[in-house]
């Protein structure tokens, strides 16, 4: 194969067909996520761990999501180009990548809801192939013993087949190596109206060999069993050794060796009262053995709400309704009370603040500089390091969270990544509760979950998880940072802050919350230092307000 891995040109220029994927969160199937990512960023990964670094991808203009995903979370990654397409058959968006194409090198065509994770070693041209359940909506293909491909069926009858035969379908991934003659090709085609891609690659072959190559891991994220299946595949376990679902039963078991978590969590599942069950995956059965815990619950398929906070297209009533029920059962929990006593806050504030920056600087000594500095310079504007607000913060800021004397029902992780939602019937399902608020229990400071809340609609935390963000330090204590949000975040981030004085919380000791988790966060994130930066800006940015706050009202 030759050295130059050529470009990828990602067709995402068509309308989502609601018929075979009924999701009404999205208007582009490359947009829909899957466990945290959106189908591109799937897409746009796997072409980066094949060396492929150029990527062309192919929008209509109002896609506007689209384009600001990709240009944000791959636009340092990859040489990208974004092709705006204008006609509406795919042999036009074929038409709209390659102009932006190079046309000295190979190039990789793939389907906007196609994932194919096989190596693409060899010399010769090819598509990929698989079986498919229902060939009548595919485009069949017929090779020949040396795997050319002689012929196409392009949703054809089945009568209309060769008698006999079985025939593969393609896959949606076109390795090309004559980028000229197929724009040669394309062209024609538009010229004689065609609109499927089998008539381009017909008349290419007709200079350029094509073959056939059986498709290994493929993911076909087009149609509602498809992503179901993607899902299940791309389910990664995040703080679990293992994640496994079960389709016919709905059910998924769960593994840890970190057995105080996940003992946590299951005892929060058996403590919730009866009627308030409802709110979590129904837990099935548990087992302990080998210092190994597992648990078995009912899988649900709702998207959680930081994948569509980030991906999805909804309206900002939707949000707004979003927002009213969170709170909405947030006061359902904080009906349960008990004595909260004062030691519990102070652990799980001041005490876990301290401990983790103590755990920082042993763990990365080259923090040890950056927290010693007594100021530094975000965006421009000069804050308070923490050596400057950490007797503030002990001294005045904290004091004022221990007069908060009752506990209530939390969840202890409140965060738009552990509540799944479903958006037509606005039901709520939580996962992965903290089970402990100091000690283990269900019952904690209710504030803490509603910082949680915050830290997702205004600190935006998932953006940053997402590493939908850019963070530069051009000189020692002076940074920029820089958070790819949209008008839809900085709208639901006000509204949360005007509704939570209406149920009786004082939103400085939120921010307050908020800030501190920030920055108990980074020695968290060790592995991605420029998540680490963004969490403790944010934090330090978060109690400089407070700061000033408090000093203009003294």
């Amino acid at each position: 194969m030759s050295n130059n891995p050529g470009t990828a040109i990602v067709l995402c220029g068509g309308d989502i067909n609601h018929t075979n994927l009924p999701i009404g969160t999205n208007a582009s199937n490359a947009m829909v996520p899957v466990n945290g990512k959106p189908v591109i960023g799937w897409i746009a990964d796997d072409l980066l761990a094949k060396g492929i670094e150029r990527l062309v991808v192919v929008l209509q203009e109002k896609n506007t999501r689209l384009a600001q995903f990709t240009t944000w979370a791959y636009g340092s990654r990859l040489h990208l180009e974004l092709a705006f397409v204008q006609g509406r058959t795919i042999v036009h968006s074929l038409m709209a990548g390659l102009q932006k194409a190079p046309q000295n090198g190979p190039v990789h065509i793939i389907l906007g809801d196609t994932l194919i994770t096989d190596a693409y070693g060899g010399t010769q041209d090819f598509v990929y192939t698989g079986t498919v359940p229902d060939p009548r909506n595919w485009c069949l293909v017929q090779a020949a013993p040396s795997g050319q491909v002689q012929a196409y069926f392009d949703k054809v009858p089945p009568a209309q087949l060769p008698p006999g035969t079985t025939l593969p379908a393609l896959t949606g991934y076109y390795y090309l190596t004559q980028t000229a003659h197929l724009k040669h090709c394309t062209q024609q085609a538009l010229e004689q109206q065609h609109k499927e891609l089998s008539q381009v690659l017909q008349a290419y072959q007709q200079q350029q060999p094509i073959h056939a190559r059986a498709v290994q891991n493929w993911l076909d994220f087009g149609h509602t069993d498809g992503l179901l299946h993607a899902k299940r595949q791309l389910l990664k376990g995040r703080h679990f050794n293992s994640l496994q679902i079960d389709p016919s039963l709905g059910i998924m078991v769960k593994n840890s060796t970190n057995q105080a978590k996940l003992q946590h969590e299951l005892d929060w599942y058996r403590l919730l009262p009866g009627h308030l069950k409802v709110l979590a995956p129904r837990l099935l059965e548990s087992t302990q053995s080998n210092g190994q815990v597992q648990i078995v619950q009912e899988y649900y398929g709702y998207p959680n709400l930081a994948e569509l906070f980030l991906f999805a297209d909804l309206s900002v009533d939707i949000w707004h309704s979003v927002v009213d029920n969170l709170l909405n059962l947030h006061q359902h929990l904080a009906s349960h009370q008990q004595p909260l006593p004062q030691e519990h806050l102070h652990q799980m504030y001041q005490h876990k603040t301290l401990q983790r920056l103590e755990q920082l600087v042993q763990e990365q000594p080259q923090w040890a500089t950056l927290l010693l500095q007594p100021t530094l310079t975000l965006n421009g504007q000069e804050l308070l390091n923490w050596p400057q607000l950490k007797a503030w913060l002990t001294q005045q800021a904290l004091p004022g969270l221990w007069q908060q004397s009752t506990a209530t029902i939390m969840h202890g992780d409140y965060c738009f990544s552990n509540i799944l939602y479903d958006v037509n019937n606005h039901i709520i399902r939580l996962i992965d509760p903290r089970g402990s608020f100091g000690p283990p229990g269900i019952y904690g400071d209710p504030r803490y979950d509603l910082a949680k809340l915050r830290h997702s609609t205004h600190g935006c935390y998932d953006f940053i998880i997402a590493d939908l963000f850019k963070v530069q330090q051009p000189q020692p204590g002076h940074f920029s940072l820089n958070i790819y949000t949209h008008p839809t975040q900085q709208e639901v981030a006000r509204y949360l802050d005007q509704k939570l004085p209406q149920i009786g919380q004082q939103l400085a000791h939120i921010t307050l919350i908020e800030a501190l988790l920030f920055i108990s966060m980074v020695p968290l994130h060790k592995d991605k230092p420029q998540r680490q930066y963004a969490m403790y800006l944010t934090g330090i940015r978060y109690l400089n307000q407070l700061y000033n706050e408090s000093s203009s009202r003294s």
